[in-house]
């Protein structure tokens, strides 16, 4: 259910790059990617617009650390729900640590491509090739410590009802004002949003990959508005949070949109 949902805002986000061509146009992909079954392989994503700055940590036939990095592009949409990058990749030789660094010594050989493509906000297939030698790679988000997103924001919910049952809720809806979240363990996720006279209360299972998280619950209004909901790419900073999510609720409708807020 959770790969469905992330894999779905992926393409979502690959569709509608065009109307975001002032920002990134895809989720941010940045962090520590590995294969949890090959501890000791990783690849360090460095996100900035549209492009991705990669570092493989990898040994060479040697059995010596190598190093290789890509600066790797969007590519167009496919149509197959994926967001891809492509670069060429570079073997970097330099000089010795504990000397003072001259960069006229540095010296960067292209080896082959890299592509990453992801398909969904938490997964992506890496594929590289070095003289030839070509390696392809299941990754994933490594986790290193739980995110606390407890604490009151200024900010809310914006999102698009699509498909109701009555027509006429179809449309865009901001609903602005105090949201509140309390994460009493690493895996309960408890939320609040005051807009106006609308209040909804938010609930459900967490878990992170990354510095992403992501809930899955329901929540309820004293609108009589109920729904199953799916909540991804939430990410805490020092000012605040921000995520997206989708829902489908008691009217038949489905709900695609965004929340969060500044601390407070």
């Amino acid at each position: 259910m959770r790969q469905a949902f992330l894999r779905a805002a992926v393409l979502f986000f690959a569709c509608a790059a065009p109307l975001a061509s002032q920002a990134a146009s895809t989720t941010n992909f940045s962090d520590q990617w590995w294969t949890p079954s090959e501890s000791g392989w990783g690849a360090s994503v460095l996100q900035q617009r549209d492009v991705l700055f990669i570092d493989l940590f990898v040994y060479g036939s040697d059995g010596r650390p190598t190093w290789f990095t890509v600066a790797a592009f969007l590519q167009p949409a496919t149509g197959n729900g994926h967001v891809t990058f492509l670069g060429d990749l570079y073997i970097n030789a330099g000089p010795w640590y504990g000397s003072t660094f001259n960069p006229a010594v540095v010296a960067n050989r292209r080896v082959g491509t890299l592509t990453f493509d992801a398909d969904s906000s938490d997964s992506a297939t890496m594929t590289y090739s070095v003289d030839g030698v070509l390696v392809t790679k299941s990754v994933t988000r490594q986790l290193w410590a739980y995110e606390d997103f407890t604490g009151s924001y200024s900010g809310g919910v914006i999102y698009d009802l699509a498909q109701c049952a009555n027509a006429a809720s179809n449309g865009h809806v901001e609903e602005l004002g105090n949201v509140t979240v309390s994460q009493t363990t690493n895996t309960v996720f408890n939320m609040t949003t005051q807009s106006g006279t609308t209040s909804c209360t938010w609930g459900g299972t967490y878990s992170q990959l990354g510095h992403m998280g992501s809930v899955v619950g329901t929540y309820s209004c004293n609108n009589g508005v109920t729904a199953n909901f799916t909540a991804f790419e939430l990410e805490r900073t020092v000012s605040g949070f921000t995520g997206r999510f989708v829902a489908n609720d008691n009217f038949s409708c489905n709900v695609s949109g965004r929340l969060g807020g500044l601390q407070r």
